[in-house]
């Protein structure tokens, strides 16, 4: 049988500026990928409103 050891490693902990640079990291707003709009209810809404507001199609002609 094999022996396993195991070994841990100290590291010291990170002193203030090392801990605001990561902070720094994590807490960066995240880049829009595309400009495409958001979600916004009011203007679907808005849509609802204007098709239901929207002119009728004219009628076929009929014939005599």
């Amino acid at each position: 049988m094999s022996a396993q050891t195991i070994t841990r490693r100290f590291t010291a902990p990170a002193d203030a500026p090392e801990r605001a640079a990561v902070d720094a990291l994590i807490t960066e707003p995240e880049a829009s990928i595309s400009g495409a709009p958001a979600y916004s209810p009011q203007a679907s809404v808005l849509l609802l409103l204007l098709l239901l507001l929207s002119p009728k199609e004219p009628a076929e002609p009929r014939e005599k």
